[in-house]
């Protein structure tokens, strides 16, 4: 896991949420991002706070973790 932030892979591990819901919460714009895409190729960066959204969007919607 990077010190400076997250890509979408190391975000799941970190949290073992699903891709979908990873998708999502970055749509919806509740994902703290460090770093946006360059374009194709070049991950979003999340920053290390985008976990406990995660987990807190988890248990809201009774998923475990």
């Amino acid at each position: 896991m990077s010190d400076i932030a997250l890509n979408r892979n190391e975000l799941q591990k970190a949290t073992g949420a699903p891709v979908y819901m990873v998708v999502y919460l970055r749509n919806c714009g509740r994902l703290p991002i460090a770093r946006e895409s360059k374009g194709r190729g070049y991950p979003t960066l999340y920053h290390h706070d985008a976990i406990e959204v995660v987990k807190e969007h988890m248990r809201k919607t009774g998923k475990p973790e």
